[in-house]
């Protein structure tokens, strides 16, 4: 069966990923993402075990690598893990994080949206990136509606 690609983001391999990053799910049933899911076991086999949050990590599940697509990086995702942007109405916006500024969010295409933080695209590498950087732990802490 062939992916709907137009509406999925980068599909991972195991290279990409590690313990510890952020990615989300595919379901072809619904044709849609799972909200942020964290890595917390990788297998040889092409099997990822996920958790939503270090508090669920007793009741993991099991995902193949084909299904877990990367984060893209929007402004809604970033407030979802607790980044505050600073809007900018003539350049790049700010993020900050605990009041320390860590980056510049640019806008590289206004027809698909995306976004872009220095030279990352996706959020599993910003975020590991601020983690490794600014010794920080970075949580999925959910958007508001």
């Amino acid at each position: 069966m062939e992916y709907k690609t137009d509406k999925r983001t980068k599909n991972l391999t195991l290279r990409d990923i590690h313990v510890g990053d952020w990615v989300q799910v595919w379901s072809e049933q619904a044709e849609r993402y799972s909200p942020p899911l964290k890595i917390i076991q990788i297998c040889d086999d092409g099997t990822i075990y996920l958790v939503g949050s270090d508090e669920e990590r007793p009741d993991p599940w099991e995902e193949d690598i084909k299904d877990v697509d990367a984060l893209p990086i929007t402004p809604e995702l970033l407030k979802g893990f607790g980044f505050e942007i600073e809007v900018n109405k003539y350049y790049d916006d700010k993020i900050r994080y605990n009041g320390k500024t860590f980056a510049y969010l640019s806008l590289i295409d206004k027809d698909t949206c995306e976004y872009r933080i220095n030279f990352y695209i996706y959020m599993h590498q910003f975020i590991a990136y601020v983690e490794d950087y600014f010794n920080v732990k970075i949580e999925w802490k959910g958007v508001e509606k």
